[in-house]
């Protein structure tokens, strides 16, 4: 190899673990834009082979991570179906981890404290203790709570995967699954230089998101939508912040599921707190939201029976917030120049740090009135605000061009 693609190798490297968060190929190959393409999709390749990046698929966008190298971390494979542990164990890569296998609840709950795993990957319906009880146990545990739990199942995701993250798990795989898909995910969670990994928290937020769109996707033919949690501050109140997390964590999931069900060229962005942002360049993207609404949906009902052994008045409270504010799903229809525009009227011409974080700030924390009163005072934008389906639907722009 030439000391020319070492060199850049190196630089791609330095790069990550400056930003210490996934980069997206087209925010790498913007940054190395002196570099011919090829050869930095070049690099990134070698390296992945190298075992010392890994690469995240999101709505067909590669999101990269550099790997430490560390001493080999311990992986138990709690799954009855020998054929399909086995193939657990050969996605993995054995010359990688230390891996052992248990064949029911009860062998891999022996396991657990006797092997001492950094990361377990488990099934729900086993023979003996069932998954979800196991997972329980280990984040219950002072001395195994760390563990990482990644479920792998064929059981119901859309319900199963509330309970388990309820229960600390931390992440769903539905079965059938892609072995490089878990395998990728193994490695960013065991390996990942920096910060813990965090399926949440990671994605690309909306900073990234406004200054990075054109590298993306085709912006004017581009469909940009807001998905919130509504009814998710009250909840907080009467849950608590924990829980409020664990439902974000939840849609976060659901709705990455779904954009791998969809095959298609989505991007998404966090935008702190309850908010996501999703970017794509067909209508399919509605099809993909209703989805994902009717699926919640499911899970709606499980939400709030926590029991509260509390005083009478956090009772009363806890059923008030139940009849009045609802938890569901609500989408934006945004057009995309008359947000941008309205974006940049409110920037205040100073580029200090303290501006651009109040800039972010204010788009992230846009609400239903906030964007009715970003377009009350544009004589060229209509805005009409529906409700499709149960499902409450804003659209802005110009007459005939939304």
């Amino acid at each position: 190899m030439e000391i020319d693609d070492l060199r850049l190798e190196q630089d791609i490297v330095s790069f990550l673990k400056a930003r210490d968060k996934a980069m997206e190929t087209n925010e790498i190959l913007k940054e190395f834009s002196n570099v011919p393409a090829e050869e930095v999709k070049g690099a990134l390749v070698r390296l992945k082979t190298k075992n010392k990046l890994e690469a995240r698929n999101i709505g067909k966008f590669d999101f990269w991570y550099v790997l430490e190298s560390v001493k080999p971390k311990k992986i138990l494979i709690i799954e009855d179906d020998k054929d399909i542990n086995n193939l657990i164990r050969l996605s993995l890569g054995e010359e990688n981890y230390e891996i052992k296998s248990a064949y029911d609840g009860d062998e891999g709950l022996k396991e657990i404290n006797i092997f001492k795993p950094d990361l377990v990957i488990l099934d729900l319906m086993l023979p003996g203790t069932d998954g979800l009880e196991i997972c329980k146990k280990i984040k219950l545990n002072a001395e195994t709570k760390n563990i990482i739990v990644v479920i792998v199942s064929a059981a119901d995701a859309t319900v199963n995967r509330f309970f388990g993250i309820q229960y600390g798990a931390d992440y769903y795989i539905k079965k059938p699954f892609d072995p490089m898909e878990l395998r990728a995910l193994v490695n960013i969670f065991l390996n990942k230089s920096g910060e813990l990994f965090d399926p949440l928290v990671d994605l690309p937020d909306v900073e990234r998101l406004v200054n990075n769109l054109k590298i993306y996707l085709n912006e004017e033919n581009s469909k940009f939508v807001k998905l919130e949690i509504e009814g998710i501050a009250e909840y907080e109140k009467v849950y608590g912040e924990k829980a409020k997390m664990k439902l974000v964590r939840l849609i976060s999931q659901m709705t990455q599921d779904k954009i791998a069900d969809f095959n298609e060229k989505i991007f998404i962005s966090y935008l702190g707190d309850s908010s996501f942002v999703l970017v794509s360049e067909s209508d399919v993207i509605y099809t993909l939201l209703s989805e994902l609404e009717a699926e919640f949906r499911r899970v709606n009902q499980f939400i709030k029976q926590k029991q509260l052994s509390k005083s009478l008045y956090q009772k009363l409270e806890s059923t008030k917030i139940e009849n009045d504010h609802p938890i569901r799903l609500v989408y934006y229809d945004i057009n995309i120049d008359a947000f941008k525009k309205q974006f940049e009227q409110t920037i205040i011409k100073d580029y200090s740090e303290e501006a651009i974080k109040a800039n972010i700030a204010a788009v992230r924390n846009y609400s239903l009135d906030q964007i009715r009163a970003c377009f009350e005072n544009s004589k060229n934008v209509d805005i009409t605000i529906k409700e499709v389906g149960g499902t409450l639907r804003i659209t802005a722009g110009k007459e005939g061009k939304r």
